[in-house]
């Protein structure tokens, strides 16, 4: 103790002391901390400012992107616009040009009808004159008018299944004429039966054709389409309810959600076919309309009878609907199972030959003629 103050003595006054003095040691701990929050703001600014052009250049190289891709984008426009333009003018002088030809076919099925009807008049006023002629007769059989009867009865039904292609009508005339045969109570008839009931047979193997039920199914799946979405119309909804979601959560799951977005600006995607452009207001309607088109061509091809147009028609609507329409919903796999179901129906079956029965009555009356009205 002694020796430290002979020290401090011996250092002259104005000689500067090696050692701090402590009043200056506490006022440099009182600056450290300050320094130190400073560096931190200045870190955190920078990262902040780095963030902030990173953004600003992916926005920025995004937005070339865009303005790369739209002229390409509008020349495909202008080539689906053209397309679908095309094909709506192609189905539409197709309508015409079947209108025409229903008018045409309505005229002849017209003029049908009076030469059936004049026929079936002249065939009455024949039989007519024969039953006045055998009323004369004294030896007039009862069965001669049962035998005439069904003569009518079965030409009938041969002109009604070929000219008209009416099933039911026929069945019930061969029905009659089997009934009128067998009032005639005569086995020399029972081939002619035997011919009808293999007939009756035939007929019934004949899938019956409900067309005002095809045509109305037709009608409800153009109503239906009409109101199905499209795929762009699915991903406009999806990305509109996304974006107007309010943001949850802490900051870090809002940060998180940020970054998610900043990674979707830019998505890398590889096709190997030609991109498909998005398709305008203008372009759904002419496609919707397009569809519609192409299943009333299927209801005309229904009337005429025509098979091969009329599935064509209902493959082109299937085709359209798979390409343009959103087939994950409910709704639009519903209408092509429909659409698939109406093309596997039969609009035109083919009819058998009914005619032997009329040929053997005929044969037999001849005979029965020449030996003079006796037992055939």
């Amino acid at each position: 103790m002694s020796q430290t103050s002979d020290d401090n003595a011996s250092t002259p006054s104005g000689a500067k002391s090696p050692f701090p003095k402590q009043s200056d040691t506490a006022a440099r701990r009182r600056d450290e901390p300050q320094g130190s929050k400073k560096s931190a703001a200045g870190g955190i600014a920078l990262v902040l400012v780095i963030l902030l052009a990173i953004v600003v250049a992916v926005l920025a190289w995004f937005g070339w992107q865009r303005l790369n891709a739209l002229p390409d984008a509008q020349g495909l426009d202008k080539q689906v616009s053209e397309s679908v333009t095309q094909q709506v003018g192609q189905v539409e002088s197709k309508v015409a040009s079947l209108s025409g030809k229903l008018d045409k076919n309505a005229s002849q099925v017209s003029d049908l009808d009076k030469r059936l009807s004049g026929e079936s008049q002249q065939t009455e006023q024949a039989l007519n004159k024969v039953l006045e002629e055998l009323s004369k007769t004294q030896q007039t059989d009862a069965r001669d008018w049962h035998y005439a009867e069904a003569e009518y009865l079965l030409r009938l039904a041969n002109q009604r299944l070929q000219l008209e292609r009416d099933v039911n009508g026929a069945d019930a005339l061969l029905e009659n004429a089997d009934a009128r045969i067998a009032e005639a109570d005569n086995p020399a008839l029972l081939p002619v039966r035997k011919a009808i009931q293999s007939e009756l047979a035939s007929l019934d193997s004949v899938p019956r054709v409900d067309r005002s039920g095809i045509y109305l199914a037709l009608l409800a799946e153009q109503e239906q389409l009409a109101r199905l979405p499209l795929k762009q119309d699915v991903a406009e909804i999806a990305a509109k309810v996304e974006n107007d979601a309010p943001p949850t959560g802490g900051w870090q799951q809002q940060l998180a959600r940020f970054g998610n977005e900043l990674k979707n600006l830019v998505t890398v995607r590889r096709h190997d076919e030609a991109l498909e452009a998005l398709i305008t207001p203008e372009q759904e309607s002419y496609l919707r309309q397009n569809v519609r088109l192409v299943l009333e061509q299927a209801q005309l091809a229904l009337l005429k009878e025509e098979p091969k147009l009329y599935q064509a028609a209902i493959d082109k609507a299937i085709t359209l609907v798979n390409g343009y329409y959103d087939t994950k919903t409910d709704g639009v796999q519903n209408a092509v199972a429909k659409l698939e179901d109406l093309k596997g129906k039969t609009i035109r079956p083919e009819l058998p030959d009914i005619s032997a029965s009329l040929n053997t009555l005929r044969e037999l009356i001849e005979r029965r003629a020449q030996s003079g009205g006796g037992e055939a």
